[in-house]
């Protein structure tokens, strides 16, 4: 378990990856929430999907017309605004879409891929990278959601609770070493934040754990 006992409190603060993602009005649990079939065309997660995909097929349109018109006037300020305000809106129908997938099923490849595409158009959204390191650790993907967290601490290196979610995400996936790593980055930018002696203590035990299997 990680950090045993204050798993809620680090939950609470950074959103970490197995923490409760909201979409289109219903919850995202890491672990998988199993959503049975069978409801026909009333079936809410069913139905979550499909509002989902009509978001982003709306949103691909609108990012096509706004890149047309940047092409049109390249000078323009206000066509500049309409991509980046278009490519919001696309990457957040995106995320709403993994969610939603994920919510049905939480192997559901299309869930990574979604979700993946929402970092790709939103690359310095921590929330985004979350929302991937969520699905992806429960699919066993976790080095997707690692790529992206190094690409964003490159942009971002004084984010403490980037370097706190990398550590998470680096753990589950077994690599100790880069868990301890990120870990103290943390620490480093953050020394007086309230999980800082959580943090601390829990490397002592990745240290022991990582002495324990070097010497087995």
């Amino acid at each position: 378990m990680l950090f045993d006992g204050k798993r809620n409190k680090i939950l609470t603060k950074v959103v970490a990856i197995i923490a409760i993602c909201a979409f289109l009005g219903f919850g995202l649990v890491a672990g998988g929430l199993a959503v049975s079939g069978g409801c026909g065309t009333n079936d809410p997660a069913r139905q979550a999907i499909d509002d989902a995909r009509t978001l982003v097929s709306n949103a691909t349109a609108e990012q096509k017309a706004a890149i047309a018109a940047l092409k049109t006037s390249p000078k323009s300020g206000q066509a500049k605004r309409d991509l980046a305000a278009a490519r919001a809106d696309l990457a957040s129908a995106q995320g709403q879409l993994a969610g939603a997938l994920a919510a049905l099923n939480q192997t559901d490849p299309a869930a990574v891929t979604a979700a993946e595409a929402a970092v790709g158009l939103s690359p310095n959204d921590l929330n985004a990278i979350q929302t991937l390191a969520t699905i992806a650790i429960a699919q066993g993907q976790a080095q997707s959601a690692l790529s992206a967290l190094a690409k964003y601490t490159n942009r971002n290196p004084n984010d403490a609770q980037a370097f706190l979610l990398w550590g998470q995400v680096a753990e589950q996936a077994g690599q100790i070493a880069q868990a301890i790593l990120a870990y103290e980055r943390f620490l480093q930018l953050a020394p007086e934040d309230t999980l800082a002696p959580d943090v601390r203590a829990h490397i002592k035990d990745l240290a022991k754990q990582q002495a324990k299997t070097k010497t087995s």
